[in-house]
């Protein structure tokens, strides 16, 4: 379930703690915490309370604890995220110690974001990490790999009809229910590939995410992503083992195929998926 903003904020409570969304933002909400998918952030909460046993009694140990239990539930939230193709990152994890290892450090360095004690001396903290850069490096596909730079070769002026370069794509998914994956792939409804890792530069992509999720189209941060002169398109349904994918209509994805400089916003990630609140 994702939760989107109100008019300007919505309210989203992880444990005890009530956490304000930006109106633009995708929150998948968790037992314990929620991911982000318009920000990359990740966040869980952890919650002690004091026992009798004397060492207990020190407000650094229960600290300390519930530190502890929040950097557990940040790795079980992380566990959920799908990649692709129906692959969740925890059984990628549970293939790879290598990868469990990764996304254990990573989530030692989360940042301590809210603290909170009660009347009964128990302590409450809330704990953020990103998806981007170490853990995207730790559990996107191998298929998506570096994209030298490319030349675009351009028509004479006098044959451009003074067109603008589109700088972007934005998929219209709102009406197909999409949920957020890591790798998201959009394809024709011919099955043509219009947007997989052929396109996309894997330091793009571990940096800043395959493509950015938000749930408004008047999201003031749209241009930040995909420039000034995104190319517009529309989901269908979804495809693919998983419902990883987005499939497009025959005519969109002629559009976009018809785009020369498609190859350097694609290679440089900067999509966004527009998806339902």
């Amino acid at each position: 379930m994702l939760v989107g903003g109100s008019l300007f904020f919505a309210s989203l409570v992880s444990g005890d703690q009530q956490i304000q969304i930006p109106q633009n933002q995708c929150v998948v909400p968790f037992s314990q915490g929620y991911v982000n998918w318009s920000t990359g952030m990740v966040c869980a909460t952890g919650k002690v309370v004091p026992t009798d046993r004397k060492k207990a009694d020190s407000p650094d140990f229960i600290l300390s604890a519930a530190r502890i239990a929040a950097r557990r539930n940040l790795v079980d939230i992380l566990k959920q995220l799908n990649i692709h193709a129906g692959q969740s990152v925890g059984a990628l994890a549970a293939s790879d110690d290598h990868i469990l290892a990764g996304i254990e450090k990573n989530v030692m360095d989360a940042r301590l974001i809210k603290q909170s004690y009660t009347s009964n001396r128990s302590i409450e903290v809330v704990l953020e990490t990103s998806i981007f850069g170490g853990f995207l490096q730790l559990v996107l596909p191998e298929e998506i790999k570096s994209i030298p730079t490319l030349e675009i070769i351009h028509p004479p002026v006098s044959l451009r009809k003074n067109q603008l370069e589109y700088t972007g794509l934005i998929i219209d998914a709102t009406a197909i229910g999409f949920d957020p994956v890591l790798y998201p792939v959009v394809v024709s409804e011919l099955g043509d590939q219009i947007y997989n890792a052929l396109f996309i530069s894997r330091e793009f992509a571990v940096q800043k995410g395959v493509c950015r999720y938000l749930c408004r189209m008047d999201s003031v941060e749209i241009a930040q992503w995909v420039g000034d002169n995104p190319i517009r398109v529309k989901g269908l349904r979804k495809g693919g083992t998983g419902n990883s994918s987005i499939v497009i209509s025959k005519s969109d994805a002629d559009k976009i195929e018809k785009i020369r400089e498609r190859h350097r916003f694609m290679k440089a990630c900067q999509v966004v998926i527009l998806v339902s609140q």
